[in-house]
């Protein structure tokens, strides 16, 4: 094993930027050496391994690598030369709609750009709010589409949703009422560079769902040398206080909960397999997959990954996060888009509303910061939390829990209660 190692770390020395993807290949059949042996380096991604085998993307020499191994491969760039493009919009288009979209419904959406891609295209973000302009005490929750430009349906998905919702706000009870009362934030694409290229990474070859922060390797949480993707989902993470979100994937069908960088469980493991439940079981593809006992998974137990917008998510900005994965295909032919929505509409509704299975406090001063020490209801500390703008929110499990506030120089304990009921009540005390 250690000759093989050291014939690895040979190959990879030769690329010019080590985790730079030249490669994108497709490894057949269960391998779990060499699985193991290719998540312990930095300069190899491992993606969605299956029955059938496991993607493995790298540096130019990666393939000889396992030509020399003996391993049976294919070449993912040759596969992707019978993808149908067609019908699917530029980001040119995309933007054109989003901005349609924020002109004609003005009083509950607003669209900005949290910052530039490496080819200086707009990373566009809708803020839907019933007082759109004003920054309210209510949960806050995000979807973010596409961070692997190749993986669309996403993407196409989040806008239709988007759009739908915009359209039946103040005829459809259940979307006016969650309109009304959450801060929902939605990015179609966090990497439109690479869907223009028709690629997984970004325009500098990096994949952006390895290159977030990973407290398992002591990585500091700090965008310096990140990729500027990257840093924008950073700056926008600590600017904001949000408590749910998901990132949609392609490539398989099933939702992916933490951890994925390492096999311990969630502190809130519960929670996390109870809320991708709740988005598998409305989807009828993802509830009756053949790979994933009812439709979820635990995403190191898929397999690990580091450096992944899931877990530091959660590490640094308690932002519950889980990963969807819509599609088998990661860029189906644009007539399927529909079918796709069907499948995922309930799910994505219902897990909005999931943001409000939680509790929260208030203070008069907006700008306040302090911090929560969560309790259960046998007093047993389930993590202490910081937060900023005068406002806390956690989504929890249904129970009776201890607030231990220390806010503005004063302590002070409130006992919450949150139910099954996510009805979009407020659940906040006042300070």
């Amino acid at each position: 094993m250690k000759t093989i190692v050291l014939a690895l770390a040979f190959v990879l020395s030769s690329a010019a930027l080590a985790a730079k993807i030249q490669e994108e290949l497709f490894v057949m059949g269960s391998q779990p050496a060499l699985l193991k042996e290719l998540v312990g380096h930095a300069d190899i991604t491992v993606d969605h391994l299956d029955s059938h085998g496991f993607e493995v993307y790298g540096p130019n020499g990666l393939g000889e690598f396992l030509t020399e191994r003996g391993v049976a491969f294919y070449d993912l760039k040759d596969a992707r030369k019978n993808v149908d493009w067609t019908n699917y919009p530029s980001y040119e288009q995309i933007k054109a709609k989003l901005e349609e979209l924020a002109t004609k419904y003005p009083q509950i959406v607003r669209l900005t750009s949290i910052g530039k891609t490496v080819k200086g295209r707009e990373l566009m973000v809708l803020k839907i709010s019933d007082n759109v302009a004003v920054d309210e005490i209510e949960p806050e929750f995000k979807y973010i589409s596409s961070m692997h430009g190749d993986e669309i349906t996403g993407r196409e998905l989040t806008i239709r949703l988007v759009d739908e919702m915009l359209e039946k706000y103040g005829k459809d009870s259940a979307i006016t009422d969650l309109i009304n009362n959450t801060e929902i934030y939605v990015m179609p694409s966090m990497n439109p560079d690479g869907s223009e290229l028709r690629q997984r990474a970004n325009a500098n070859g990096q994949d952006l769902n390895r290159n977030f922060p990973e407290a398992v390797r002591n990585d500091p949480n700090s965008s310096a040398g990140r990729q500027p993707e990257t840093q924008a989902i950073m700056a926008f993470q600590a600017s904001r206080n949000f408590s749910l979100s998901a990132n949609f994937h392609g490539g398989a069908v099933v939702a992916n909960y933490p951890w994925d960088a390492k096999y311990d469980r969630h502190p809130f493991d519960a929670l996390v397999q109870d809320f991708s439940l709740e988005y598998a079981n409305l989807n009828p593809e993802m509830r009756s997959s053949r790979e994933f006992a009812r439709g979820i998974t635990n995403g190191a137990d898929w397999y690990v990954l580091y450096g992944g917008m899931q877990d530091w998510s959660y590490v640094w900005h308690n932002d519950l996060q889980i990963t969807v994965e819509l599609s088998d295909s990661k860029w189906p032919n644009y007539k399927d888009i529909p079918g796709f929505y069907t499948s995922n509409r309930d799910s994505m509704i219902r897990y909005m509303e999931l943001v409000h299975q939680g509790a929260g406090i208030k203070l008069a001063n907006r700008s306040a910061t302090g911090r929560v020490e969560v309790l259960n209801a046998q007093g047993a500390s389930l993590g202490t939390y910081g937060f900023q703008r005068g406002e806390f929110y956690k989504v929890l499990s249904p129970g009776a829990y201890t607030f231990k506030v220390e806010a503005e120089g004063a302590r002070k304990s409130i006992n919450v209660t949150v139910d099954t009921d996510v009805a979009t009540n407020g659940n906040y005390t006042s300070l």
